[in-house]
Formats: C-alpha cells, sequence, structure tokens
C-alpha cells in the first residue's frame, strides 16, 4: 500500500486562499514568510479532509488509490469490495442497490460485501462494553479521524477510546476467515482517512487498499460502466441488517438496540467539527459529571464524507439511507 501523507497542496494549482488554514481543526496547515504557499503537517494532520473539501481551486489532493487497486485488479488474486452503506447516500443516481453490486463486480470483483455486517457485529460489541464499563466511560473509535485527533491532541484520553476495531475492519476480518487471507481486499467509502487506517492492520494487508466514491466515480468512467449495461446481482453473504444506518450518526446506536432517549440513555452522539471538538473538551474536564459514553464521528456521521460527490443536503442524503436499510431488511 502507498505510505505518502494523506493530504498535500500543490502548489501549482494554490491560489492562497488560505480557506485550508481558516478550517483545520487542529493547525495542521501552515504559512511562512519563505514560502510561497501554504503547506500541511503530516505530523498533526488528522485526515479529516476539510480542507480538501474547502479549497475552490482543487489545490488540495488525498492520495489516489486507483492505480494501485486497478493493479490489484489485474492480478490472479481473488478480489473483494467491501462497500460502506454511505452508498445510498452518495449513488442515488443509480436506481437499484443491486445495479450498483452489478457495477462492482463489472470491475473485476469477484465478491461485493457490505460492511453494515461488520457494523451489525462492533455494535454488539459496543452494547457489551458498555455495559461492563463499570463506572468508566468509552469514546467510540470508529471513525479514524477522531482516533488521530485523540492521539495526537489529547493522548489522556486514548485510555477511554473504546478497544473496539471499526467496521471496515471488523468486515476485512470476516472475508479473510471467508475466503482466506489470499483474498484481496478493498474498501470503498467516503472517508479520506480510512487509506490511512487501512496501513494499521496487518502491515495494510488486511485491507489491501481503500477507494473513495470519488475515485470509485472515475473507474466507472474510465472502464465504462453504466448502470443500464448491467444485470442486477446482490451482495455476498452474510447480510447486514441495522448496520445499513451507519452513516447517520446514531446509526450504530440503534444497530445495537441501545436506548436513545434522554434520560435512560448512557449515550451522547455529537457529529461535525465545532460539536465534535466541544464534546472531547467536554469529555476531558467534566466526564464525572457527563457520566455518558460518547459516539462521535467527525463528519456528520458517513453522511457529508469528504470524498463524497456533494457536501449538502444533509436531511436529504438521511432519508436516502433510511429507504435504503427499509429496502435491505425488506429483502432478507
Amino acid at each position: 500500500m502507498n505510505y505518502r501523507p494523506i493530504l498535500r497542496i500543490d502548489d501549482t494549482k494554490c491560489k492562497n486562499s488560505y480557506s485550508c488554514v481558516r478550517v483545520c481543526p487542529v493547525n495542521a496547515i501552515e504559512v511562512r514568510p519563505q514560502k510561497d504557499h501554504p503547506f500541511i503537517i503530516p505530523s498533526r494532520c488528522i485526515g479529516c479532509g476539510l480542507c480538501y473539501i474547502s479549497c475552490t481551486p482543487g489545490a488540495i489532493e488525498f492520495r489516489d488509490s486507483k492505480e494501485e487497486v486497478k493493479e490489484l485488479l489485474k492480478s490472479k488474486r481473488k478480489k473483494a469490495a467491501l462497500i460502506e452503506p454511505s452508498i445510498a447516500s452518495e449513488f442515488d443516481d443509480i436506481t437499484d442497490y443491486r445495479k450498483f453490486v452489478a457495477m462492482i463486480r463489472a470491475l473485476g470483483f469477484d465478491y461485493v460485501h457490505e460492511v453494515s455486517f461488520g457494523v451489525d457485529l462492533i455494535a454488539a460489541n459496543y452494547v457489551e462494553l458498555f455495559s461492563k464499563a463499570k463506572g468508566k466511560y468509552y469514546i467510540s473509535a470508529n471513525c479514524p479521524a477522531i482516533v488521530k485527533l485523540i492521539e495526537k491532541f489529547h493522548p489522556e484520553l486514548v485510555p477511554n477510546l473504546a478497544p473496539i476495531v471499526s467496521p471496515m475492519v471488523a468486515t476485512a476480518m470476516i472475508v479473510k476467515e471467508l475466503y482466506g487471507e489470499e483474498v484481496a481486499t478493498v474498501q470503498i467509502g467516503p472517508c479520506i482517512d480510512a487509506k490511512d487506517e487501512a496501513l494499521m492492520y496487518r502491515n495494510g494487508e488486511l485491507v489491501n487498499s481503500v477507494l473513495t466514491f470519488i475515485e470509485l466515480r472515475q473507474l466507472f468512467d474510465e472502464f465504462r460502466i453504466q448502470e443500464r449495461l448491467v444485470k442486477m446481482s446482490e451482495f455476498d453473504p452474510p447480510y447486514g441488517h441495522w448496520g445499513a444506518l451507519y452513516p447517520v450518526p446514531a446509526g450504530i446506536i440503534q444497530a445495537g438496540g441501545m436506548k436513545r432517549d434522554m434520560v435512560s440513555s448512557r449515550v451522547i452522539t455529537a457529529s461535525g467539527k465545532e460539536d465534535v471538538l466541544e464534546a472531547i473538551h467536554d469529555f476531558d474536564k467534566s466526564i464525572d459529571t457527563i457520566l455518558h459514553h460518547f459516539n462521535l464521528f467527525f463528519c456528520h456521521g458517513c453522511l457529508l464524507g469528504p470524498a463524497m460527490e456533494r457536501h449538502n443536503e444533509k436531511f436529504k442524503r438521511r432519508s436516502l439511507v433510511s429507504r435504503y436499510t427499509e429496502k435491505r431488511i425488506g429483502a432478507l
């Protein structure tokens, strides 16, 4: 896998608008008199992608994985695609998820699995963890930007990160058990930071590569794969259930059957830059008063991930995810 920095600034495109400097939540982008343009400090960057979204000239680029994936697809290895349930909010231009699955197979993948099954697994793990916490409170470890934020800037809270892998990692583990370690796994989703997260497990051999939705659209265009040219195809089992709600910030709470009302619930959900930064501050300073676990997502859940084609219409996207979940569960 590729170990280059997750984000970089192309000086030839940069117009010095400094929008990236203003939106960065951790001051990882600097401006110095001796340099013509801002630059990203990898040791501070948490990979949230806010700078990428804010850069109108398109000068900020994330690490591209298309060539890496194309090499995998040309190889003789069996290939498995791990599909985030966020497809419901990103690919609303495709009329049926089964057409989407067929388009993934047309790229050359032998297996197509839904990450919502991994969500169901870890949701059950969170239920067990929280029930046995005995006065210790945890922060969910599903969002790689949240994990980096805590590891780099709040190391005192690392013991409070839930000792549970992300849905991507859980799904990859199951797929490797099903087909053997030799199968190549490619995660497909809205998250830029998942590219770095994949490198943390088995030296990048658990999740062999990560494609964003933007990169996937580019591959569809390159190989001229269109909905009208493919027949419907179903996901490979095991199938997900309520884990399909994962893109919605509290979706994993519902997937685990945890209480969500304001009185009896013991989990607080926060998403988006401002709320997340405030939540981590309050967890650090006032957890003895708050007495809740925190379920945190940097990108308003995975509804508005940085590597999606559009970054608006949050409530429309939420509705698309809900309808997709209803359809998936109804098909099982």
